[in-house]
């Protein structure tokens, strides 16, 4: 007999599930000039890293020691907004990536230890079948 193995044992209460997406919902309520770009408007950004957020401290750095360089139509203080929204938003979104990480591996691990046994089950009520139908022709002759 196989024992299947059983790494995850837990439930979501509707109640607890409710008030998750309530304080999501509330989260989203907080955040409300936060933009979703379109496949279209990503290809044509920029591509962003550790290195450009370096590139971009260091040039407002520049830039706030040499005003008179800063060209007319660049905002400082709009680079200054840019720059806190980024570190706000790392770090809210650091957890929410260690979260998301948690729900996606703990429904693969529930999915799959479920899955396993289900197998079983069908091949068991397949085999039942073949059996049955066995019998019946066999009783027949």
């Amino acid at each position: 007999m196989m024992i299947y193995p059983n790494l995850i044992s837990t439930t979501v209460p509707d109640k607890d599930v409710k008030e998750i997406l309530n304080a999501l919902k509330f989260i989203n309520e907080k955040l409300p000039d936060l933009v979703t770009l379109t496949k279209e408007e990503l290809t044509t950004l920029p591509k962003i890293g550790e290195n450009t957020n370096s590139f971009v401290l260091e040039n407002l750095r520049e830039a706030e020691n040499n005003p008179g360089l800063v060209p007319k139509d660049v905002e400082i203080g709009e680079i200054k907004r840019d720059v806190e929204l980024i570190k706000a938003i790392s770090r809210i979104l650091n957890p929410l990536k260690k979260l998301e990480r948690k729900l996606e591996d703990s429904a693969l691990l529930a999915g799959s230890e479920a899955y396993l046994p289900s197998i079983a089950i069908h091949n068991a009520m397949k085999a039942d079948a073949i059996r049955r139908k066995h019998q019946k022709a066999t009783i027949k002759v």
